[in-house]
């Protein structure tokens, strides 16, 4: 029987001792404590973290220690299918068929603006770019689960121009339609105070907690396709954009 690999021997101790309720309340060490205790490289230790974050044990905050998910999440089953399978084993975020309750999006503003940082590194693009943002949000039971911000690359728009005036939220079949094909995306999910807009439109007591996660979509030349900032209450879920593209009608097909 082939030997395990170091890091999931790790994981599997660890993942244990977040059951256990040993870091209920308080961050995981650090990699370099976890080296240390495991007596292997910080590399190891930091996959053995990345695997847990996989599992939805753990919630990952770039430049911070490694959060185990509050005991009451602990029980969900994350379907780990689609491009933003990733994404959705790190914490909470949801699709379609995990959903009890009326889901609606709303579109809520769309207009031409200059890339902010996060966006233009999302995108490969300079700051201050021409780009389209598309803002929603999404409503479970008529109750705000998430505010999202779509951004697209003016050339992407130009050769899909009802991601700038179609009221429906339909993207990847748009763009896939148009000739691109979605390949891969990169993602960042991270735990920030929310800003006091954040806190009244969710309805958080100040200071509240909110998780951002982002991600740039890429085609199968590298060319970015879109980016993507969909924000939420650090309690309960999200829906991720996809879930509710319209269909296509036949004339669009």
């Amino acid at each position: 029987m082939p030997r395990k690999p170091e890091y999931v021997s790790i994981a599997e101790t660890l993942k244990a001792e977040v059951l256990a309720g040993q870091y209920d309340g308080s961050p995981l060490p650090s990699n370099a404590a976890l080296a240390e205790r495991f007596d292997v490289n910080e590399k190891t230790a930091g996959r053995a973290v990345q695997h847990l974050t996989a599992e939805g044990v753990l919630i990952y905050r770039p430049g911070m220690r490694a959060i185990p998910i509050p005991p009451e999440l602990r029980a969900t089953n994350w379907p780990m299918t689609g491009r933003y399978a990733r994404a959705r084993a790190a914490q909470g975020l949801l699709f379609a068929g995990d959903v009890n309750g009326n889901v609606r999006k709303d579109t809520v503003g769309r207009e031409w603006i200059e890339a902010p940082p996060l966006v233009a590194a999302l995108l490969k693009l300079d700051t201050g770019v021409r780009i389209f943002r598309r803002h929603s949000r999404t409503f479970v039971n008529d109750v705000l689960s998430e505010n999202t911000f779509m951004f697209f690359p003016e050339a992407i728009v130009r050769e899909v121009p009802a991601l700038e005036n179609d009221s429906q939220i339909r993207v990847v079949a748009l763009i896939e339609g148009a000739g691109h094909v979605v390949t891969r995306t990169e993602n960042q999910i991270r735990a920030r105070a929310a800003t006091s807009d954040e806190s009244e439109i969710f309805g958080l007591p100040e200071p509240g907690v909110i998780f951002e996660h982002s991600h740039g979509t890429f085609g199968a030349d590298g060319e970015p396709l879109e980016a993507v900032i969909n924000v939420r209450p650090a309690h309960g879920h999200v829906i991720t954009f996809e879930t509710f593209e319209a269909p296509l009608s036949e004339n669009d097909q």
